[in-house]
């Protein structure tokens, strides 16, 4: 492999990139897609595979949501070997090389590193609303979809946690759960959960707490005017866990690869998502039901009155 290679963006421009410069992304706290992380520039990103839908939201997002997405910064096709070598003998060198420019190539949806700013993150990343197929979606798919809500508190919530990766200033070490534990979680233990996540091994980051509430307010507004449906999206919370920088946070919509502006007969919708807007303001009481529980972490006396997702996201 060579020691420097060439990235590509949409308008030609080339970027070289150093080899060594390009990693897996450890940051990463939920999903299957293979994303990495580079320096575009001075600038620290991520690039995840492209996916067209996904592409098309980036570049026609409207204005309202710039302060709650990802910073695009374009396609690059990245000429370099980022996968596992060949699994089986290739039978003569000209097929190894056919085979090796095609596997060599791969489009990226190039993205800001949220996570770049924070010397030590806390990350939830929690999958949002209460529908989480789009509607070109097979048969098959939708079903174990729509079975897989009405066992979480997707269902009922238009929220389950799908990956934390807390950082522990006591321990220096970090504290994950997977998107298979998050599945497990009833809707009477969120509150601890979430308590738990914005224990930083010291105490509970009240401060950290009201900064992403303020922001997720702000979000819910932007939210509530746009007609479109944000289905299978995801919700990135993040917190600066290092003691020793000034209190930082973060909070992101991420993931639109079934993000969808108008419905199966090309309509547009007259309504915006219910089920994010569901989702959103359920998290919104379970922030401030952080701020009002007792100093001493006891949760189990304190009611929720949630939002159905019956109503239209009208709680």
């Amino acid at each position: 492999m060579a020691n420097e290679d060439v990235i590509t963006d949409d308008t030609g421009t080339t970027h070289p990139v150093r080899n060594q410069c390009i990693r897996n992304f450890e940051r990463q706290v939920s999903g299957r897609a293979e994303i990495v992380s580079l320096y575009l520039g001075e600038k620290k990103v991520i690039g995840k595979p492209l996916n067209e839908t996904e592409r098309n939201f980036y570049e026609t997002a409207e204005s309202k949501l710039k302060d709650f997405i990802p910073c695009y910064r374009g396609v690059l096709s990245i000429s370099q070997d980022l996968t596992i070598p060949f699994p089986e003998p290739i039978p003569n060198e000209s097929e190894a090389t056919e085979r090796r420019k095609k596997k060599d190539s791969k489009d990226y949806i190039i993205l800001e590193d949220l996570s770049s700013p924070f010397r030590h993150p806390s990350i939830m990343d929690l999958k949002m609303g209460t529908r989480h197929y789009c509607d070109d979606m097979s048969s098959d798919k939708i079903e174990r979809k729509k079975k897989r809500s009405l066992m979480t508190t997707s269902n009922d919530l238009g929220l389950r946690i799908a990956g934390i990766r807390k950082y522990n200033i006591v321990s220096n070490q970090h504290e994950q759960m997977d998107k298979l534990a998050g599945r497990k979680i009833p809707s009477q233990s969120l509150l601890g959960v979430f308590r738990s996540f914005m224990h930083d091994g010291e105490r509970v980051r009240f401060d950290v707490v009201a900064m992403l509430l303020t922001k997720l307010k702000e979000c819910i507004k932007q939210v509530k005017e746009l007609k479109l449906r944000f289905y299978c999206c995801s919700l990135l919370l993040l917190y600066e866990a290092c003691p020793k920088t000034e209190p930082k946070v973060d909070l992101r919509i991420i993931d639109f690869g079934r993000f969808q502006r108008v419905q199966m007969d090309g309509e547009k919708y007259s309504e915006p998502d219910s089920g994010l807007l569901t989702g959103l303001i359920n998290l919104e009481k379970i922030l401030h039901g952080i701020l009002e529980s007792p100093p001493d972490g006891n949760t189990t006396g304190h009611h929720i009155e949630w939002c159905s997702a019956h109503t239209n996201g009208a709680c």
